[in-house]
């Protein structure tokens, strides 16, 4: 069971925007996200510990650095990096109703001026086509950019989308090198990129970028029963970036010991995020947060 924090329920009124909210309390700002649904519940009351180390993560970054949000979803970590490490952040998510959930929380918690939300994807291409999606609601994951990658119907909870009658939204997409040349976004220090399954798209799209020397860290969730997207570790290792295993080993259940990681990894099962940077001082940051972090009692 995932460790839960304090969420207040409370109300959004301006002239031409109304909504119920739910504010959690993070390093003295009060963060604000619609209350769409209940899973936007458990989005907020699960913030910090549902992907553990990225929180500190976040937290590692200057104020007005630039952070770029790969698959942003309703933008949970988009919202915190703005407020709490007060970055300036770049947010791309295809999906219409995350995307509009998106913008809402940029809206409720005043952060116009800290983020630009795009409504597209980034692949290895610029391209117009579809978005697959997992489910049609507020919040929910697992859609793909053009291909349908489901290999069976996947679970939401007590729900079920059948891989073989998923909805199409019309969808554009283009690179993160094509975006930067675009002088619209500028070259990030961070970067984050969540897209279930579909990271080795970003990465190729992305190699002048990741070639920056402006990019001090980049988020990449990596899937061990991919091969494309295993191959990313290989890769950024290669072009001298490096890891943490503590950060690895800090996971939202259990502290994973090195041998467990690495069956994991040899299994092909489960997936990690892997935090790559070139700066030890993150070695640094992620030992000390393993060594203060104790993992929510499994029920």
């Amino acid at each position: 069971m995932e460790r839960v924090i304090p969420v207040r329920r409370t109300a959004f009124e301006s002239d031409f925007f109304s909504s119920p909210c739910l504010e959690v309390a993070a390093q003295g700002k009060r963060l604000r996200f619609v209350d769409s649904n209940r899973l936007a519940y458990k989005r907020a009351e699960t913030l910090f510990s549902k992907e553990p180390t990225t929180i500190p993560w976040l937290d590692s970054i200057l104020p007005n650095e630039v952070l770029i949000d790969i698959g942003a979803n309703v933008g949970m970590y988009s919202i915190y990096a703005a407020a709490v490490a007060g970055c300036r952040v770049f947010a791309f998510e295809p999906e219409a109703l995350n995307y509009a959930e998106l913008n809402k929380n940029i809206y409720v918690n005043g952060l116009h001026d800290r983020i630009s939300a795009f409504c597209i994807a980034l692949s290895d291409e610029t391209k117009i086509g579809h978005l697959y999606l997992g489910a049609f609601g507020f919040g929910y994951s697992h859609h793909d950019f053009n291909e349908n990658t489901w290999t069976q119907d996947k679970r939401f909870g007590d729900k079920v989308t059948s891989k073989d009658r998923r909805l199409l939204q019309g969808c554009v997409s283009a690179t993160l090198d094509h975006v930067l040349q675009s002088g619209v976004v500028p070259t990030p220090q961070h970067i984050k990129i969540d897209v279930d399954g579909l990271e080795s798209h970003v990465v190729k799209g992305a190699v002048a970028a990741l070639r920056h020397p402006s990019v001090r860290t980049v988020l990449i969730e990596i899937d061990h029963h991919i091969p494309e997207s295993t191959a990313i570790i290989d890769a950024m290792l290669k072009a001298g970036w490096r890891y943490s295993m503590d950060q690895l080993r800090t996971n939202r259940k259990v502290i994973f010991s090195v041998e467990q990681i690495e069956n994991i990894r040899r299994r092909g099962t489960g997936g990690f995020n892997y935090i790559f940077y070139r700066d030890p001082e993150y070695d640094h940051l992620f030992a000390d947060f393993l060594a203060n972090y104790v993992p929510p009692k499994l029920s």
